[in-house]
């Protein structure tokens, strides 16, 4: 992914004055977005969440192979909050996206943010113990589905799973040799 650092955020790195900070967009529900940073920041049309939940970014890794991207982001302390988020959400193959961005002094955004991943959220883990909780949301490039089987089979448990009680594909296994491509 083609990293273009604008001039004000080069600068803004030389100094001794700046802060870190990161964007986290998940497409769950309607839409979660969260920062690490100490305050909520309004970017593109959006307030995002400043939040303590959110302990760790990963690190994005390239290469110029063909291979699946990933990243994790982890949240610790949440309680069932998050983890009723994810149950009672379509979460598969939703959008994800994580930004780093540069802060001023006074809490403004320098330059433009920089996109360190784009994805999609490919799975998500729930762990407690000793009183603490933690949910790990895995996070994958669009490669992830590049060679995931599309459609649905035309047997009658295919048809079922979907359609529970019809009966559309019950004896489509036995007319299946009965068709004939090609031959007369």
């Amino acid at each position: 992914m083609p990293r273009n650092v604008n001039a004000s955020m080069k600068a803004a790195l030389a100094t001794d004055g700046f802060r870190l900070a990161h964007l986290v967009f998940l497409d769950v529900g309607s839409g979660i977005y969260l920062t690490d940073y100490a305050s909520d920041i309004s970017y593109d049309s959006q307030t995002w969440q400043a939040t303590a939940y959110l302990i760790e970014v990963g690190s994005p890794s390239e290469s110029r192979d063909l291979r699946v991207n990933q990243l994790g982001v982890q949240f610790s302390g949440v309680g069932l909050a998050y983890q009723s988020i994810f149950l009672s959400n379509n979460w598969m193959n939703k959008s994800a996206k994580v930004y780093k961005l540069v802060m001023n002094d006074s809490g403004a955004i320098v330059g433009a943010p920089l996109v360190i991943f784009d994805g999609q959220i490919t799975n998500w883990q729930f762990r407690e113990s000793g009183g603490n909780s933690e949910v790990t949301v895995s996070l994958s490039s669009h490669w992830a589905d590049f060679q995931k089987k599309q459609g649905r089979l035309t047997n009658d448990n295919s048809q079922q799973f979907v359609f529970d009680g019809d009966l559309g594909f019950q004896y489509a296994s036995h007319t299946v040799r009965d068709i004939r491509w090609g031959r007369k």
